[in-house]
């Protein structure tokens, strides 16, 4: 079995705080874009680089340089999320349902892996890092938006199908021959649902934000460093003591 020796590195944070990784981040999230033939879709766009309600989280390889990311974007009330961008029009229950869901709801986007970093097991590290994270932004609910090929990762880590839009949940975005799928993670506290070695990684992620350990991928075992502490700065400490404890609260 191949063990990797210099860890991959997982870093979380807010967008505005780290310019020059989310440059970096859109720039090969559209490299890989314009290697299936898509030159446009919602979660391509820029503006999310200067909203403090965007979270960014990247993988990156000592070797191989950022070689994955996917952001997490709460929803804030008059702005619409990028699913609701993308398939809205396409069926008016997707804002009906997104509305029901509040203020606590976020949407998991933009996900990438570059193609030069692929079977690694990174699309289910990045959904791990990400469920974790919900509990410091004091989240109830995530949706996202994924490619038919790629529905085996988000079911990993929580999310259902939301069969009440579009046909099924499923939608021909953003080219005819790519069906996606709307997806749901209602449980973000307990996580009660998932299989028991995935519930017991997030967990382990959220009791220890900054930790090392193995992974395993298609390719051998993986050593990655995670850094998700999203809250180190002094002023923010009030607010993730806060968050901290309500998690307690719902997890006990």
């Amino acid at each position: 079995m191949e063990v990797s020796i210099a860890p991959l590195q997982i870093h979380a944070f807010q967008a505005i705080r780290d310019p020059e990784r989310c440059a970096q981040f859109l720039h090969e999230h559209r490299k890989v874009l314009a290697d299936f033939g898509i030159s446009h879709v919602t979660t391509n766009e820029d503006h999310w680089m200067n909203d403090p309600d965007t979270y960014v989280l990247v993988a990156e390889d000592p070797e191989y340089g950022m070689v994955g990311g996917v952001r997490i974007q709460i929803a804030k009330p008059g702005e619409p999320l990028p699913m609701e961008q993308a398939i809205g029009a396409m069926d008016p229950n997707v804002s009906q349902v997104l509305a029901r869901l509040g203020n606590r709801n976020a949407e998991l986007c933009g996900l990438w892996i570059a193609n030069r970093f692929v079977r690694r097991g990174l699309p289910l590290m990045l959904g791990y890092a990400s469920t974790s994270v919900t509990s410091q932004l004091g989240l109830s609910s995530m949706v996202c938006l994924v490619a038919h090929y790629t529905l085996h990762h988000p079911l990993k880590v929580g999310f259902r199908i939301m069969e009440e839009v579009g046909l099924g949940g499923t939608f021909s975005y953003p080219i005819p021959s790519i069906k996606a799928i709307a997806l749901v993670a209602d449980d973000l506290i307990t996580i009660d649902a998932l299989a028991e070695h995935h519930r017991h990684r997030i967990l382990s992620l959220r009791m220890r934000p900054n930790q090392i350990t193995m992974e395993q991928a298609a390719s051998g075992a993986v050593t990655v460093q995670y850094h998700l502490d999203l809250f180190q700065d002094q002023a923010l400490t009030t607010q993730y003591s806060e968050i901290e404890h309500h998690r307690m609260r719902y997890s006990a």
